[in-house]
């Protein structure tokens, strides 16, 4: 078997992990769940070479705080007497990560001999922009949408609402939003890791593929530029004049990043000016820098329905246990109270659905388990303090706009430094 093919393979593997899908022959279970199974196979095989069963205290810190989230999550519902199980069973959601991230570093591994930081993001990276480009071309190119809608049937919806979708059920909207803005985050490190070990034949590759998840990125969801800002803040750290490191490695890539941006700039200005289709989903990407320069001031219409979201518990109850719903009540047949459209109290802000499902006390164990799994990363991958500081402070940015987290992309870079730590001979990268 080629080298390429194994790439290939692998390629796909960790896509099926970063953007887990439920195929219309896998019959309600997606591919993540697919890999959590494989993973607790390919574990005790590991575990059977070893001749000893290795679990990490780190392992035991996560178990027992998503334990943690899932016990509060049932005392609120089952104190308010709701069907709202949402958080529940978040322990079993956090074993099923960690499994199904155990064979994409391990098939990471098989293929390439070595694990680290920069080769796993490599791969997210180059994931995410062919996600990214899929959505453009699926949407311009009509056959490949209902080719994608034909193999997802859970992507029909999104046509429905005129949403761009790329090939995965979490690539659309703010799923897909989310997997952008960290990839984001993840090219901006990779160009400071290649700079430093002086990679000058890669660098280009990563500044377009940071410039292509922000434009295609934003049109599937503007969510997305939250982690292009933080990863242009991330890069900029690195290389200006305060960084205190103006090498010949950095002035090159000032010097790309210029053209690149330029080439980019005029093809999707050619592509504004000669594509109706393409000029929708430009000016739904940027409508906040439109309005700026049109308007004389920023303005998105998610921002404005944003803000009328942001409403607040009446009730000390309420601040402190939630009121055990977190999805909608409205089929709940012991809801009582006002019909909602969306979400209880119809926001979608993240921490105040979490405030309203299990109270400030769910959000703060939930905040801590967060905090500990970037801590778990910065130690079991020593010297990316920063990188992974950058990497958690995403989750609690993103939970101003939407209720979700960001283990999926931590547990990732877990089971990189267990598998470096506990499996493998140790490896430089």
């Amino acid at each position: 078997m080629s080298k390429a093919f194994k790439i290939l393979i692998c390629f796909v593997v960790v896509n099926f992990y970063f953007f887990s899908t439920t195929f219309f022959f896998t019959r309600g279970t997606n591919t993540k769940q697919i890999m959590a199974v494989v993973g607790i196979v390919l574990f005790a095989i590991d575990m059977f070479r070893r001749k000893e069963f290795v679990i990490s205290r780190e392992f035991v810190g996560l178990l027992s705080y998503s334990g943690l989230i899932s016990l509060t999550a049932f005392f609120t519902y089952v104190y308010h007497n709701t069907h709202d199980r949402t958080y529940a069973d978040y322990f079993m959601s956090m074993l099923t990560w960690l499994s199904a991230s155990y064979v994409a570093v391990r098939c990471v591994k098989a293929v390439h001999g070595k694990l680290s930081i920069e080769l796993l993001s490599a791969y997210i990276i180059s994931i995410t922009v062919a996600q990214g480009l899929i959505a453009v071309l699926a949407d311009l190119y009509a056959p490949l949408g209902e080719f994608i809608i034909r193999v997802i049937p859970n992507l029909r919806w999104c046509t429905r609402i005129n949403r761009l979708y790329g090939f995965g059920d979490m690539a659309t909207l703010d799923t897909g939003g989310i997997r952008f803005a960290l990839a984001s985050v993840l090219c901006a490190n990779n160009i400071k890791i290649s700079i430093e070990k002086e990679k000058t034949k890669v660098i280009p590759l990563y500044i377009l593929a940071f410039l292509l998840i922000t434009v295609t990125g934003n049109m599937v969801a503007r969510t997305t530029i939250v982690g292009s800002l933080v990863g242009l803040g991330y890069f900029l750290l690195y290389t200006t004049p305060f960084s205190g490191s103006l090498s010949s490695a950095v002035l090159r890539t000032w010097l790309w990043v210029i053209m690149e941006t330029i080439a980019v700039f005029l093809i999707v200005s050619v592509l504004y000016n000669t594509d109706e289709q393409f000029y929708r989903r430009t000016r739904f990407a940027f409508e906040g820098f439109f309005s700026l320069v049109e308007e004389g001031h920023w303005r998105t219409a998610s921002n404005d329905v944003l803000v009328s979201m942001y409403v607040f518990p009446d009730n000390a109850e309420t601040w402190l246990i939630g009121d055990g719903y977190f999805i909608s009540p409205n089929r709940d047949e012991n809801y009582l109270g006002e019909l909602m459209e969306g979400y209880y109290m119809d926001t979608d802000v993240g921490y105040l659905r979490f405030i309203f499902y299990f109270g400030l006390l769910g959000l703060t164990i939930f905040s801590l388990y967060i905090i500990y799994a970037g801590r778990t990363c910065a130690k079991l991958n020593p010297g990316n303090d920063l990188f992974f500081i950058v990497l958690t402070s995403m989750h609690f940015l993103i939970w101003l706009k939407v209720a979700t987290d960001c283990f999926f992309v931590l547990c990732l870079f877990i089971c990189l430094g267990y598998v470096r730590n506990n499996i493998l001979d140790p490896i430089e990268e």
